[in-house]
């Protein structure tokens, strides 16, 4: 064919030459520039004739390149003139024309010449072929710039001729290499990762191109070897997509999946299956590849043949004489006895399939639908009205609204009746038709009353779904199908899987669900249903598993990539797991890759024995191995290994491994003190401190490390300090673990928090360490004269943009960049986070002081704001715990805030509390005792004066002297005084007042949201961490309470309980309390209550009695009737804030549309809607929306919850807030014409 290409390049006519009208159109653009410059390209194209044309080209580049479209582009055309256009549309149909049997190469070469010269590098996008940039052009051109489409994935215009075999014929005609062709085919190293399967897609078509590789084995060989990383993939995925390539190149495939690469490896490995071809060729490198091929062919082969590579993998061993490759053996034939150990264990039965409820909606939802229809086309007419006004005094002209309007118009009843019968089942065209057509379907849609009928069932929602045709997404993502999923429990993926297959829907609509990972916020099944729902569908299709494991290729047609670790998530629902996939997840759970370990170490949790496989690896000459095998044997609570977790410490030489190994030991229930004598620290010390440090900690000075004593008195060596900070270092666990919390145990109090304080503002100074005056100088006036230049040309080609910065001088440039370098960051210490460990020890206020200061100038710099906070989370103060609950509860970045929720349940689990449990039990004291007084004394020597202090009524501190006079503060110490009490007690003052006003602060919060969740305390509990605490018990006798039973009381300052009446409430110890409210009560007692605090001159620690409900459906999902209530954004942000709500997330174009408010208790958000406001923000006119309440999680945070799925409390609280936020304005009939959203 190639040869049949080339003899025609000679032919008297040709396709493009006879059409000389379009190469002259196609380049006819350059006219303006030099009148005959585009006559002479065109001659030079088509005949050859005028070579010097491409030096004139050239040096009117690259405005000659913009007058042609921008030839060399991979991206779509802004601004084109109408010459550009022009000239791009008659070269697209000369390239449609292309005559694949009898093709002009020299014509197409010559314009490829033309168009680089033109355009001279400006507007070309490389794909990272290693090609000539005339074929460079050629290509972009012509496969890209001038293909007319409306997206990147769009395939415009068909050119047949545009395949593998004319690039071949255009490189042999230049006397290229031949492997070229297919490198230019494949590689796609510098195109944008979004785009690269969409860059010359017509070179891929799998019917000519399967054909060429398998006609070129030389080629594609010498192709494979100058890819890069990513054109390597291309090239993996189409030899492996097609069975009759994939074994002519098993060869090739193998020494892909075995090769440097890890990308390469997981494209090629895929494809590499246990047929004779591969085996052979992956047995081969085994015993013959470099060390690199042998280690990956060792992991290959067990994770392919599982039991069955036993024999080869042994032989492999016994000849092999490299300990690197031997350690991957070793590893590799465990991993296989795991498969053989497991041989004999099966999945159980799958539950009984029950099938789904029959539903079928009712004739009157008719009435429903054309109710619906009559309120769109109300909205639709006023928008077309408005539509229409705009386009007369507007350049352009919309026709949206008009179109909307007309097509909801053109609606009948009966196409509402039909579309309601397709939904109940009816598979007749005309009812298909019915509920397909997209304005049918926003009807039906309209306010979601149809979907909340109690006869709308999950049979409907598919159906709605496989209606739509949108099938990007599985039917599991749709929200109504959520929505209808009912009891978890009872709902099963195979009734899923059937909906679908009887609704037409793909084979992998629920693999799809549940292994895609994409941008749906919708939570995948495993994460929602039972795993007894879950496991049954993916046993009965293995191969979604295999492929989301890297073990084989997706089945055919599959439309997306399963994901590994959705596919962790899916095996850890497994009772036990099948030997097959053993191999592979004992690969990735002691594997170099941290990603998914802990994910896989969970999933073969269930495995029997599993301790013992990993209790081998102990063994590994792998440091980071022996590390993690250490750590999830501490995981897994398996005492068994105790002996091997002693032998491996005993020889163990790195002090990271050690570390692990004492901290397993110890969480296991071992006695480590012997092992952390003094004696033997200090040897360990000296041995460690012969090695290297870290060189990322050359910035801490370990010399100035504080001098400490152990807990009897005694001095630590200081050589044992710098040890565990380099230990620390090392192990990057800012949290700490077992081990560094045994360390600091070994320390008297004073020395672990001069030692904690000094490692975290060491880590913060060396974190937020900035240029001085005179580093950013030099910087600066190194960078100005560039700078100054770039200037003056900006304002050359923009005047009206850059008048001010031309007019500044060399040295004003200089001055500007000194300021910025002077606020850019020079240092950080994230790095070295490992470091913090050592922290917990440090005093909770002075933690929380310091790390509130950095959250507060420095939040961009989110890693070390979580590594902080993992530091005082490790903390067991009552400060630094509660400040962690608090970030929990409220902060700026929704990620830290999700951080700081985990810690908070570490921090639970650790102390074997829940953490309401927990939050009541740290309530900080700010020093004061049972009766409320802080004792502060100048000392114990007769005379020495005390002073108290204790919280008057308006919970603000007092000081008195002896004699009970207030004063104002402490005087300073006379000289018969200790001098060194007097300085404590004002810092013991100055930390009370602190905490005192922390406390109020997030306690108040703390109630309120107990309130809204319904949060009931065992009574013993809320008598002694609540009503008894000096703090706490102050803001609970502002507050009214029930009982189970319903009897409300409030507890008074001497610790009795009484009603409205004034009359003692008796408490039984088995009670349980709540905080009462105006929804919980009776009118007449929500206003007894009131007198009562009025009567007393008590003001409420937050208003209980004041908000009701009105009558709601519990089906509805929205509260609207301040809908229209217009303010502007200020006066809304300042009311929403005041009432504890934060902004929600800005989206496309810099505009947010909620304010919102969290309640992580019960994972409920309130969020209040309004017509948006756009950072910046400008105070713009704004109206009210709705009230919505959403789930937390941050997968179901799109859908809407049932108004009945909330408790009454909070609805009542978020329905005041609605109303006390839209009462900031008022309403107005025209508040959507004067909203800009």
């Amino acid at each position: 064919m190639l040869k049949a290409l080339l003899g025609a390049i000679g032919a008297t006519v040709r396709t493009l030459r006879s059409d000389e009208s379009l190469i002259r159109s196609g380049v006819a653009s350059l006219d303006a520039l030099d009148t005959p410059l585009g006559a002479r390209a065109a001659a030079f194209i088509a005949h050859g004739t005028g070579v010097d044309v491409l030096a004139d080209l050239q040096a009117a580049a690259p405005r000659a390149g913009t007058y042609l479209g921008s030839p060399g582009r991979l991206h779509a055309a802004y601004g084109d003139s109408e010459k550009g256009s022009a000239a791009l549309k008659a070269r697209g149909t000369l390239y449609q024309k292309v005559d694949a049997n009898e093709p002009d190469i020299p014509v197409l070469v010559r314009m490829g010449k033309v168009l680089a010269a033109a355009d001279n590098g400006a507007s070309l996008q490389r794909t990272g072929a290693a090609m000539p940039d005339w074929l460079h052009y050629l290509l972009n051109d012509a496969l890209w710039a001038t293909c007319e489409r409306k997206d990147r994935s769009a395939q415009g215009e068909p050119r047949p001729a545009w395949s593998v075999q004319l690039l071949a014929a255009i490189v042999a005609s230049e006397e290229l290499p031949a492997s070229l062709a297919l490198a230019i085919v494949f590689e796609r190293g510098e195109v944008y990762e979004y785009f690269r399967k969409d860059v010359y897609r017509p070179l891929l078509e799998p019917v000519t191109l399967d054909g060429y590789l398998a006609a070129h084995p030389d080629d594609v060989a010498a192709c494979a070897a100058m890819l890069s990383v990513v054109g390597k993939t291309f090239l993996c995925q189409r030899l492996g997509t097609n069975p009759a390539l994939a074994k002519a190149f098993a060869p090739l495939l193998v020494e892909m999946a075995v090769g440097d690469s890890k990308t390469v490896r997981a494209a090629a490995a895929r494809f590499v299956t246990a047929d004779e071809p591969f085996m052979r060729e992956l047995e081969r490198l085994l015993a013959e590849g470099t060390a690199a091929q042998r280690t990956n062919a060792a992991e290959l082969l067990a994770r392919i043949r599982g039991a069955d590579a036993l024999p080869a993998l042994q032989t492999a061993l016994a000849a092999e004489r490299g300990k690197a490759v031997q350690q991957a053996l070793r590893d590799a034939i465990g991993r296989v006895g795991a498969a053989g150990d497991a041989a004999g264990t099966g999945l159980p039965p799958p539950p009984p399939l029950s099938e789904l409820e029959e539903r079928t909606v009712g004739a009157d939802a008719l009435d429903l639908l054309l109710a619906n229809h009559e309120e769109l086309l109300r909205t639709l007419q006023r928008d077309a009205e408005e539509e229409a006004q705009r386009n007369a005094t507007s350049q352009y002209r919309w026709d949206y609204a008009r179109k909307n309007y007309n097509a909801q118009r053109a609606l009948k009843p009966e196409d509402f009746r039909l579309a309601l019968s397709a939904l109940n089942g009816d598979t007749s065209d005309r009812a298909k038709k019915s509920l397909a057509n997209g304005t049918v379907r926003s009807t039906l849609e309209h306010g979601g009353r149809l979907a909340a009928r109690s006869d709308f069932g999950i049979r409907q929602a598919v159906r709605w779904f496989a209606a739509s045709g949108w099938h990007r997404a599985p039917s599991w993502n749709d929200g109504r199908v959520q929505q209808l999923i009912g009891d978890p429990e009872q709902f099963d993926l195979r009734q899923l899987a059937r909906l679908a297959r009887e609704e037409g829907l793909r084979d992998d609509d629920v693999a799809m669900a549940g292994l895609e990972a994409g941008w749906s916020r919708c939570e995948p099944p495993q994460a929602v249903l039972p795993p007894h729902r879950v496991w049954p569908w993916f046993a009965e299709h293995p191969e979604y598993i295999d492929a989301g494991l890297g073990m084989a290729a997706a089945p055919a047609g599959t439309r997306f990539q399963p994901d590994l670790g959705r596919t962790l998530e899916v095996l850890r629902t497994f009772p036990a797991i099948p030997p097959r996939w053993l191999p592979r997840l004992m690969e990735l759970a002691l594997g170099e890759g941290k990603t998914h370990r802990l994910a896989a170490q969970e999933a073969l949790a269930a495995v029997p024995d599993i301790g013992r496989q990993v209790g081998e690896a102990l063994g590994s000459s792998k440091q980071e191995v022996r590390i993690e095998a250490a750590q999830w044997l501490a995981r897994l609570g398996w005492r068994e290994a105790i002996p091997a977790l002693r032998a491996a410490l005993a020889k163990e030489s790195r002090e990271s491994a050690s570390a692990a190994m004492l901290s397993a030991l110890e969480t296991l229930g071992e006695d480590i003190a012997p092992l952390l004598a003094p004696e033997r620290l200090q040897a360990q010390a000296v041995k460690a401190l012969n090695g290297k440090a870290p060189a990322g900690l050359a910035w801490l000075d370990l010399s100035l490390l504080p001098a400490c004593r152990w807990r009897d008195g005694s001095t630590v060596p200081p050589e044992i300090l710098k040890w565990w900070v380099i230990v620390a270092c090392k192990l990057k666990e800012p949290g700490g673990n077992p081990l560094f919390d045994r360390y600091l145990g070994l320390l008297d109090a004073p020395s672990r928090a001069q030692l904690g304080s000094h490692l975290l503002l060491q880590f913060i100074a060396q974190d937020t360490r900035r240029p001085s005056h005179e580093e950013a100088a030099v910087l600066a006036n190194a960078q100005a004269p560039q700078q100054w230049a770039q200037y003056q040309a900006w304002a050359q080609r923009h005047p009206q943009y850059y008048a001010e910065e031309a007019s500044l001088t060399l040295e004003q440039v200089a001055e500007r960049l000194t300021r910025l370098k002077m606020a850019e960051y020079s240092g950080t210490a994230i790095g070295e986070k490992g470091i913090l460990a050592l922290a917990s020890g440090m005093p909770g206020h002075a933690m929380v002081a310091a790390i509130t200061q950095y959250m507060r100038d420095h939040y961009p710099r989110r890693a070390q704001v979580e590594a902080l906070m993992e530091a005082a989370a490790a903390s067991d103060d009552a400060a630094a715990i509660q400040f962690v609950l608090a970030i929990a509860r409220r902060y700026r970045t929704a990620s830290v805030q999700e951080k700081a929720r985990l810690l908070v349940e570490r921090v639970a689990a650790r102390n074997g509390w829940t953490q309401d449990e927990l939050a009541d039990r740290t309530i900080p004291t700010g020093g004061l005792d049972e009766t409320g007084t802080l004792l502060l004394r100048f000392g114990h020597t007769p005379g020495s004066r005390d002073f108290t202090v204790t919280l008057d009524a308006a919970m603000k501190v007092v000081l008195r002297n002896a004699e009970g006079k207030t004063i104002a503060a402490l005087p300073a110490p006379r000289q018969d005084e200790d001098a060194e009490a007097a300085r404590e007690a004002k810092q013991q003052l100055t930390l009370c007042k602190k905490e005192i006003k922390q406390v109020i602060a997030l306690q108040t919060a703390r109630l309120y949201e107990a309130m809204c969740a319904g949060r009931a305390w065992p009574a013993a509990e809320w008598r002694e961490y609540l009503q008894a605490h000096p703090v706490a018990g102050r803001l609970v006798q502002r507050l009214v309470w029930l009982t189970g039973d319903g009897i409300a009381f409030r507890p008074t300052e001497d610790g009795s309980l009484v009603d409205t009446g004034d009359d003692d409430v008796t408490l039984a110890d088995d009670a349980t309390v709540r905080l009462a409210h105006a929804s919980l009560v009776d009118p007449a007692q929500a206003t007894a209550w009131q007198a009562h605090f009025k009567d007393y001159k008590l003001a409420p620690l937050f208003a209980q009695m004041t908000r009701t409900l009105p009558v709601l459906d519990p089906a509805q999902e929205e509260i609207a009737d301040r809908q229209g209530w217009i303010t502007d954004t200020f006066t809304l942000r300042g009311a929403a804030t005041k009432l504890g709500y934060q902004r929600a997330t800005a989206e496309d174009g810099g505009v947010f549309y909620a304010y919102h408010k969290d309640f992580p208790a019960i994972g409920v958000r309130a969020a209040i809607e309004f017509t948006g406001s756009m950072l910046p923000e400008e105070n713009i006119p704004a109206a009210i929306r709705a009230l919505c309440l959403y789930p937390l999680a941050a997968r179901r945070a799109h859908l809407k919850l049932p108004l009945g799925d909330i408790p009454h409390v909070l609805l009542a609280e978020a329905y005041g807030d609605y109303h006390a936020i839209a009462g900031m304005g008022a309403f107005d009939e025209q508040w959507e014409k004067k909203t800009r959203w």
